[in-house]
């Protein structure tokens, strides 16, 4: 295969990319089943307390809280890496399969644009709440509010990787012509 001169330059660190970009997405996804799990027992302990020896647990639903925030962010960002947020094909259905790559392409930068957003406003308000705690069980707030950094510079490290790989040639098809 007859590879233009720029896109062999990209190659390695475009598949460098790509595999730091999965293996962050490995993690996210096992980080959020532990979370999962975590904030289940909690659930679990808090209705069993509450119904069965009328205990009310005052931590449980703020650590809830916690876990649900990360998981949701955590998968939303994984959902970048894997493909299966939320989208509607009508008009990628209409276009011929070089223009869908172009809007792919297009819509990625988008995401990549909404990820930096996040990760740059999520840090301003992780700096403007420092030092603040939670009410229940005082741990610090920050560790509840760098989900949104976090998981902001996992979905543009995500988007950013599949832009990246779009670019180069599809080993399935002869040549990339469009």
């Amino acid at each position: 295969m007859n590879t233009p001169f720029p896109i062999r330059l990209l190659d390695g660190p475009t598949r460098l990319l790509d595999g730091l970009s999965s293996l962050a997405g490995r993690a996210s996804g096992y980080v959020s089943v532990a979370m999962t799990l975590i904030m289940l027992t909690v659930l679990v302990a808090q209705v069993a307390a509450r119904y069965f020896f009328n205990i009310a647990l005052s931590w449980s639903e703020e650590l809830s809280l916690l876990l649900f925030t990360w998981v949701v962010l955590l998968i939303g960002s994984l959902g970048v890496r894997e493909g299966f947020h939320v989208r509607l094909t009508l008009l990628p259905d209409l276009l011929k399969p070089a223009q869908q790559r172009w809007l792919e392409r297009l819509i990625l930068l988008g995401i990549l644009g909404f990820g930096v957003m996040l990760a740059l406003g999520g840090y301003t308000y992780v700096i403007e709440t420092v030092g603040q705690t939670s009410a229940a069980i005082a741990y610090p707030i920050e560790v509840l509010h760098l989900a949104a950094p976090v998981c902001g510079a996992l979905v543009a490290l995500h988007a950013l990787a599949k832009l990246a790989t779009s670019f180069l040639p599809d080993p399935a098809t002869p040549s990339e012509a469009g």
